[in-house]
C-alpha cells in the first residue's frame, strides 16, 4: 500500500485536532492582526524546525541556496486574496515584517529573539484561508523540470515541521505504518507537490525510461516517489502545463 504525503499529513491534522478537541476554551488574550480575530498563524519555533531540516539534509540538494515557503489559497478564497496579504513574526517584543512575493512565497529569517519569545508567524487573514508549503529548487534545473533530490529535501522540511505540531502517539502511528521514523525515506510514501499553473502530466526521466507520475486535484499537484531508492537525487521530473501543453518554469 502506498501513501501520499498529503494523506499522511491529513491523518496527522485529524489526530492533532482530536488531541485538542476536549481542551478547555482559551480565555486568555486573543492574537489580533489588523483587527482580525484568530488569524492564520504558525509557531515560529515550529517553522524553524524546517530550516534546521534544510541545513541537516542539504546534501540532497547542494545547489539549492534556500528553502522558501508559500502561502497557497484554499478552496473558496477570493481570487485576489494575495493582493492584501501581509506576513510578520510577532512576539512579546518582536515584530519582523516578512516580505511576500506575488505568488505568496517567502524566506523565513532566523531570529534568536523570536525563538526565545516563542513568537508566531502571523498573517492578516483569517484561519483556514491558506495552507503552507515548503519549496526547494536547485540552481541549474531546466525550465519545466523538478529535481527529485530537491523534492526529497522539501519532504524533509515538511515532515520536520509536521512532527513538531502533532502528538507523540500520532507520530508513532505514522512511523509504524511507514516502518521507519524517517518518513521521507519510506518507499510507500509519495510526496504530493503543488503546481501553479495546473499541469497536464508529470513524467520521471530515468535514463531511457519515462515513468508517468500520478497527477491529482485537477492538475494542481503530482505525486513524487521521494522514498524510492531506485532513482538518484539528480533524477528529473518533466512537467507539461495545461495552458500551453509545453514545459515551462513554475512560479517558485
Amino acid at each position: 500500500m502506498h501513501f501520499s504525503l498529503l494523506t499522511v499529513l491529513a491523518i496527522l491534522a485529524l489526530g492533532h485536532s482530536a488531541a485538542h478537541a476536549d481542551a478547555p476554551a482559551d480565555t486568555g488574550q486573543a492574537v489580533h492582526v489588523n483587527s482580525i480575530r484568530n488569524p492564520e498563524l504558525k509557531s515560529y519555533r515550529v517553522m524553524t524546525a524546517g530550516l534546521d531540516a534544510f541545513d541537516d539534509h542539504h546534501a540532497l540538494a547542494p545547489k539549492a541556496r534556500e528553502v522558501r515557503f508559500q502561502l497557497i489559497p484554499g478552496p473558496g478564497t477570493p481570487a485576489d486574496i494575495m493582493q492584501d496579504v501581509a506576513l510578520r513574526i510577532a512576539g512579546n517584543d518582536t515584530t519582523i515584517t516578512v516580505p511576500l512575493s506575488a505568488d505568496g512565497s517567502f524566506v523565513l529569517p532566523r531570529s534568536a529573539q523570536a525563538d526565545s519569545e516563542d513568537a508566531d508567524l502571523v498573517t492578516n487573514s483569517k484561519q483556514g484561508q491558506f495552507r503552507w508549503q515548503a519549496s526547494v529548487r536547485s540552481d541549474g534545473v531546466p525550465p519545466g523540470m523538478r529535481r527529485l533530490g530537491d523534492l526529497r529535501l522539501q519532504c524533509q522540511v515538511t515532515v520536520a515541521i509536521a512532527k513538531k505540531e502533532i502528538p507523540f502517539l500520532i507520530r508513532t502511528l505514522v512511523a509504524t505504518k511507514l516502518r521507519t521514523t524517517d518518513w521521507c525515506s519510506a518507499d510507500a510514501l509519495k510526496m504530493g507537490t503543488h503546481s501553479d499553473p495546473a499541469i497536464a502530466s508529470a513524467t520521471l526521466l530515468d535514463g531511457e525510461r519515462r515513468v508517468a507520475l500520478q497527477v491529482k486535484n485537477g492538475g494542481t499537484s503530482f505525486l513524487a516517489p521521494v522514498g524510492d531508492t531506485r532513482y538518484a537525487d539528480d533524477t528529473l521530473i518533466e512537467l507539461v502545463y495545461k495552458d500551453t501543453g509545453d514545459a515551462r518554469p513554475a512560479p517558485l
